[in-house]
């Protein structure tokens, strides 16, 4: 249900998703649609190919399966003239259990953060329950269930929610000591809503970054475009333009004014891009891109340093990234959260090996590889949250 622009032009054909925001142009041969995937100033090789049988998704064999030793009830709760829509899982028994609310990364998101035919917080909700944690997951606003809309909104509106999920969660009987579990821009979200909740007594962050928005994107799409075979030539080229279009974003000139500045500056990089590369800076894909960068949304995160919220939580952290993250990389920001962190008695702060940035056992931590791996979550890292939880609480 999200909407799509096609457009023709001889042989190349655009898809504009404007929700996204997001663009695909490439060029029918026979079959094949081959062409490059552009999001969030992020360029990817990718062809479509007709074929006589569906594609079939891999196994999941983490898809919780009954029976199922708690409750799951659909709720909704009020964050504003917002509704958000949710599941609330309760082990069986008389409780009261320690709590998590769960906070979906980037993008509009459902309760299950589902992607690729993987529900990540089903799976984590599921292992909870069965070792007697409970949790709340909600679709995010304009997602599913949920009202409201992401157009305009901010990591720290986004924020908003998490907080009055906290609150619906306190007033039911079952519930005792409560925590957040986020997930990379959901991590982020933690500490802030820490702050401002006298309810929140732990904090996992599951690759949440420790440096500024513009750095963890300067990072990720060079690691991305690196793994997924882009030339050094071509990366420094890509990198030299991309990185003027982050310090655009980040800064506090009128969104007017760094319009104009970003079309200049894509003007001039296309005029020394590689012949293979005069695309990713012209035509729709430029305006895609300056869509993107002058977004409320991007424009907070990437100008966003998480290390004050670090710095004041006074509760017990779990901070964990997979050392084949590549979108929120552990060498860089395993190192700067224990920084951070480094005055909190009750914080650790672990890169895990061999893990993606959706804690999947990976080769290369390539994104083209989320959906092709059977594993949902990692066994080993939901028991090691578990085991924290439950040893706190």
């Amino acid at each position: 249900d999200i909407p799509v622009t096609v457009t023709t032009s001889g042989d190349v054909i655009t898809i504009n998703i404007a929700a996204i925001p997001a663009v695909f142009a490439g060029t029918l041969d026979n079959d094949t649609i081959s062409g490059t995937w552009s999001q969030a100033g992020n360029e990817i090789d990718l062809t479509f190919a007709r074929q006589a049988e569906a594609f079939a998704m891999p196994a999941r064999p983490q898809e919780p399966q009954p029976p199922y030793p708690y409750s799951a009830t659909d709720v909704e709760f009020a964050n504003g003239d917002i509704t958000l829509a949710g599941t609330l899982v309760i082990p069986d028994g008389g409780g009261p259990f320690p709590a998590v609310v769960l906070t979906t990364g980037s993008g509009p998101q459902d309760r299950d953060e589902s992607i690729l035919g993987h529900r990540p917080f089903l799976v984590i909700a599921d292992a909870l329950a069965r070792s007697g944690i409970a949790s709340l997951r909600f679709d995010d606003r304009g997602v599913g269930a949920s009202t409201g809309t992401q157009v305009g909104a901010t990591t720290e509106d986004l924020a908003t929610d998490t907080l009055a999920a906290v609150e619906f969660l306190g007033t039911h009987d079952a519930i005792g000591q409560t925590g957040l579990i986020g997930h990379s821009e959901g991590a982020l979200i933690g500490p802030r809503v820490a702050a401002q909740s006298e309810v929140v007594d732990f904090v996992v962050m599951l690759a949440g970054p420790g440096l500024s928005g513009a750095d963890v994107l300067a990072t990720q799409t060079e690691d991305l475009l690196r793994v997924e075979g882009m030339s050094e030539d071509d990366i420094a080229w890509r990198m030299g333009w991309n990185t003027e279009l982050m310090e655009l974003s980040a800064s506090s000139e009128p969104t007017a004014a760094i319009t104009t500045s970003m079309r200049e500056l894509l003007a001039a990089a296309a005029e020394n891009a590689p012949a293979s590369m005069v695309g990713q800076v012209t035509g729709g894909v430029a305006e895609q891109l300056v869509a993107a960068f002058t977004d409320p949304w991007m424009r907070h995160f990437l100008a966003y340093d998480p290390a004050p919220a670090l710095q004041a939580l006074q509760v017990p952290v779990l901070a964990l990234i997979g050392d084949l993250d590549l979108q929120v990389s552990a060498a860089e920001n395993v190192p700067a959260l224990r920084e951070a962190l480094r005055d909190n008695s009750d914080a650790t702060v672990t890169a895990l090996p061999r893990l993606n940035h959706l804690f999947q056992t990976a080769t290369t931590g390539a994104v083209s590889e989320y959906g092709l791996i059977e594993e949902t979550f990692a066994p080993e890292v939901l028991e090691l949250v578990i085991d924290w939880i439950l040893d706190r609480f």
